[in-house]
């Protein structure tokens, strides 16, 4: 299934692309500066001509797995094993799901705890445990998909969230039930103030690098979602509206991870079919790069491969790559290990790709660190990486060396 017959036989081909692209990255890059009164280090970052930063997301479904257990020896163990592992292959950053559908794998004042925690403080495990490692931890959550209709309605306990959904008026105010599940209403100024509360709790209380949300901004554009709050908005434009409305809760939850900490990032993960973001999610990308005030980090999800016939892989993160962006932003595209030896269902005629060249990984992890622009590469996600055959491995572990 993963080629592994096919990889040893053009390995010493790639040794020697490596070998190219390793001295295009030793070559002297020139270094933006940066805002007055902020240095490269309070970023969590590296100058261009130092090692680029390696990074992996954790999903919540892998979280869950690792924390199966009722006993904590056993999931600090297997927690142990994996981040040992990640080490080994080069990886020193860590984006990790500690809240997907508005529930936390940790005690929270705002949240309910997931059932899937099993009784544990994920986040107190994982803190300790990559810090042993030399792996920088960054909490991961989904600021506005909540949880289906039943489930919310399941939720017990004295929660911010919970008490919002029992009170007829604060669910009207601050929630949406669309399609079944629930979401936050983005235009809702306090849905912006309970997340920069609950990314204040997370950087007090566990003083991660850095929080890290995803793509899951507005769940559709049909009008009816926020029809009557926008009608009362007085604005001509619903689009613009919308737009808006995220940016501020993002210029919202930039503002809480630096008020907590001044050595902490806050990143931003959108799709990787850049027009799309703003027009079917509402995320205005292009003004998050290049104005100060809403991320620290971008890492658009570049999960195409060469042949994609909507997002051919090259031309795509050239597109990325070219964007103005304010001093302190950063770019690191983000990578699809999870779709090694398998097809790619939206590729068009590009689907067997994944399938056919069991180096695509490996070139494009080689394209991303030779370029200026990037300042490392993430990968979706951890255990795909460590599930990749030996020599995969070993190949992707000398190109991020």
């Amino acid at each position: 299934m993963h080629h592994a017959g096919k990889l040893s036989a053009i390995f010493l081909t790639m040794l020697l692309l490596l070998t190219a692209c390793t001295a295009f990255r030793t070559q002297q890059q020139p270094v933006k500066s940066l805002p007055r009164g902020q240095t490269l280090s309070q970023l969590h970052l590296e100058q261009n001509t130092e090692p680029k930063r390696i990074c992996a997301w954790l999903p919540y479904f892998s979280v869950a797995a690792l924390f199966d257990s009722p006993d904590e020896t056993v999931c600090r163990k297997r927690v142990s094993r994996c981040l040992e592992a990640a080490s080994a292959l080069g990886i020193d950053t860590l984006f990790v799901h500690v809240c997907a559908f508005g529930e936390s794998f940790y005690p929270s004042l705002y949240y309910p705890t997931a059932s899937e925690a099993n009784g544990h403080d994920v986040m107190e495990i994982l803190t300790l445990e990559c810090a042993r490692c030399g792996i920088a931890l960054h909490a991961w959550i989904n600021p506005l998909r909540l949880q289906t209709e039943k489930l919310m309605t399941e939720h017990t306990g004295d929660a911010r969230l919970c008490a919002w959904f029992r009170s007829e008026q604060t669910r009207a105010e601050n929630l949406t039930l669309w399609d079944g599940r629930y979401y936050f209403s983005p235009s809702s100024a306090a849905v912006w103030d309970f997340l920069a509360g609950a990314v204040t709790e997370l950087m007090t209380r566990y003083r991660p690098a850095g929080v890290h949300i995803d793509d899951y901004f507005y769940p559709t554009q049909d009008a009816a979602f926020d029809a009557e709050v926008f009608r009362r908005s007085g604005q001509p434009d619903l689009a613009a509206w919308r737009t808006e409305r995220i940016s501020a809760m993002v210029r919202r939850m930039y503002r809480a991870v630096h008020e907590a900490s001044q050595t902490a990032v806050f990143s931003i993960s959108p799709q990787g079919n850049l027009p799309l973001n703003r027009k079917k999610l509402y995320a205005d990308v292009e003004t998050w790069c290049a104005e100060e005030g809403y991320c620290d980090l971008m890492l658009p999800q570049l999960y195409f491969g060469y042949q994609n016939e909507l997002c051919p892989f090259t031309e795509t993160a050239a597109a990325w790559g070219s964007l103005p962006r304010a001093a302190s932003v950063r770019m690191i595209p983000g990578l699809a290990a999870y779709k090694y030896g398998e097809p790619d269902r939206y590729a068009g005629s590009g689907e067997g790709e994944w399938q056919d060249d069991p180096n695509l990984l490996l070139r494009e992890c080689m394209q991303v660190l030779a370029n200026p622009e990037f300042a490392g590469l993430s990968l979706y996600h951890l255990d795909s990486v460590l599930a990749l055959p030996e020599t995969a491995q070993s190949a992707l572990l000398a190109a991020v060396r």
